[in-house]
């Protein structure tokens, strides 16, 4: 009896070491709890209180009162349907009803008659949207206040010198809370500025980088907390490998792969490192080849995640991409992720926001630092592309669009903010208050490229001749992206000289 009691003991002592993922003795590492605890947790149903809000309307009401020149004037947007959405009644879609707010608010504010004018057809076409501007300042008629679209559509309008200077502005007020601080840093051009970004649309939060992780994959692996992880500043791709390797390799496909593709611009921004160097002078370029940085990046990163076993990949070895169907048996990645078939996803906060609508309970985290050295996280603004405001150079009243721009801007914060945080955060739990937290770090960490924008070959359909070299070199390998670059840097560079004797122009 003494011996079976003796045995029990020893059972029960093996046991946290079996249920941690870590293999040494040290079992002091706070492990994720998971959806239990949140379950008998209940809802949260507290409300947030944003003290910018009363902050947003204070200034909105000096702006109305400073400029009552607006009064009885037009202000023409233009672009592609979501950002310039044709009605005058609410839907009862939030987000579109978010659109109609700002834009009522805007018109009783200053007085003003805004109209939505959409390229092309009745959803708006990003290559519609170019042309008709590149017409509309070759004929002079300034139809259009202010436009919508795409970073690898702008290149042909900066190319042919169709887009105005808002470094020029002066209610464009970058010190407010509603302008990301790093706007001017990253997107100023020797000076100028051509593409505004931040809460002034509402691709600012559903673009944005973000690692999501399976809350019941963690649970029964023994993964550690994540949330405290990063809490503590020390959520790094390094550390993510290690908590990661809780799940197994999956070379037979039948348990759980630890990771998605991440996408390889993003990646390297997450390093704080930055996609397109400028010179002394503000002049952007790219280097001759491949920076030793990016290289170290790719050669390490292309092992991991080319590894069949460990992630869901679909490089097939010679650079091109796989059907998710035929290989793995699913329509898509998030069917993938809520089916408990992966730990971590790298994705946009737009899909975050999607996968309420799924049976997954997920937590949300931003991208991991490149080193424990590195003082920031840094979340890429821009996970699938660049998308901007901009305004045409044939704008006729360009003091009209200052100011109309800065209260979009404020009112974009006040009303998309909001309802993307409701639909990202719904049904969030008492235990799950970390995923507010981790959405606050990745929006106030938000960096930009203008890679997106400057890297384009003769095809503006696509991402760009540089863009698609890091989108594959973190999963494909450092040896093709290195074969390749010389020559893609070439095209690129010869473009960025065009862009930048229009601008030496223009300041002669």
């Amino acid at each position: 009896m003494k011996k079976i009691i003796a045995l029990v003991l020893v059972l029960l002592m093996l046991v946290p070491c079996i249920a941690s993922c870590d293999s040494s003795d040290d079992n002091t590492k706070p492990l994720y709890t998971g959806s239990a605890a949140e379950t008998d947790a209940g809802e949260d149903n507290s409300e947030d209180t944003d003290p910018l809000m009363a902050e947003i309307d204070e200034h909105i009401g000096e702006l109305s009162a400073t400029y009552t020149d607006l009064k009885g004037k037009t202000f023409t947007n233009f672009g592609i349907g979501w950002e310039a959405p044709t009605k005058d009644d609410e839907t009862g879609d939030v987000m579109s009803d978010a659109y109609y707010f700002r834009q009522r608010e805007i018109e009783d504010a200053f007085g003003i008659d805004w109209v939505n004018a959409l390229a092309g057809t009745s959803e708006g076409n990003n290559s519609a949207t170019v042309e008709e501007i590149k017409q509309d300042v070759l004929a002079g008629v300034g139809a259009y206040d202010a436009s919508y679209g795409n970073g690898m559509h702008c290149q042909n309008l900066l190319i042919n010198d169709c887009l105005y200077d808002m470094s020029y502005f002066e209610a464009l007020d970058f010190d407010r809370e509603w302008w990301p601080e790093s706007l001017l840093d990253d997107c100023s051009i020797m000076g100028a500025l051509y593409f505004l970004n931040g809460p002034i649309i509402s691709s600012f939060y559903q673009d944005g980088s973000c690692v999501l992780f399976n809350k019941q994959v963690a649970e029964d692996y023994g993964l550690e907390d994540v949330y405290a992880i990063v809490r503590d500043g020390d959520w790094t791709w390094d550390k993510m490998f290690e908590v990661a390797a809780c799940v197994p390799e999956n070379a037979n496909g039948s348990g759980a792969y630890r990771y998605s593709n991440p996408n390889g611009p993003s990646t390297i921004m997450s390093h704080d490192i930055p996609l397109t160097l400028f010179d002394e002078d503000g002049k952007p370029y790219y280097a001759d080849s491949v920076p030793t940085e990016i290289f170290e990046i790719a050669d390490k990163f292309s092992k991991i995640f080319s590894d069949g076993s460990q992630t869901v990949n679909l490089i097939d070895g010679t650079g091109s991409s796989e059907n998710l169907l035929d290989k793995y048996g699913y329509e898509d990645m998030e069917d993938m992720f809520a089916d408990e078939k992966m730990l971590f996803m790298f994705t946009t906060t737009a899909t975050a926001a999607n996968l309420r609508t799924l049976d997954v309970n997920f937590g949300i985290l931003p991208f991991p630092k490149g080193s424990d050295t590195q003082e920031n996280y840094v979340s890429a603004a821009h996970y699938n592309g660049f998308r901007d405001i901009f305004v045409p150079a044939s704008i006729k009243d360009p003091h009209k669009t200052d100011v109309v721009l800065e209260a979009m801007a404020a009112l974009g914060y006040k009303h998309f903010k909001p309802v993307f945080y409701d639909t990202i955060l719904k049904g969030r739990t008492v235990k799950d208050f970390e995923s507010k937290e981790m959405i606050d770090i990745i929006f106030n960490t938000k960096r930009f490229d203008l890679l997106p924008i400057l890297d384009k070959g003769a095809d503006m359909n696509t991402y760009g001749e540089i863009t698609n070299l890091y989108r594959n070199g973190v999963e494909d390998s450092a040896e093709t992206l290195t074969s390749k670059y010389f020559i893609k840097s070439k095209i690129v560079n010869s473009n960025i000289t065009n862009i930048l004797k229009n601008i030496e122009a223009s300041n002669d």
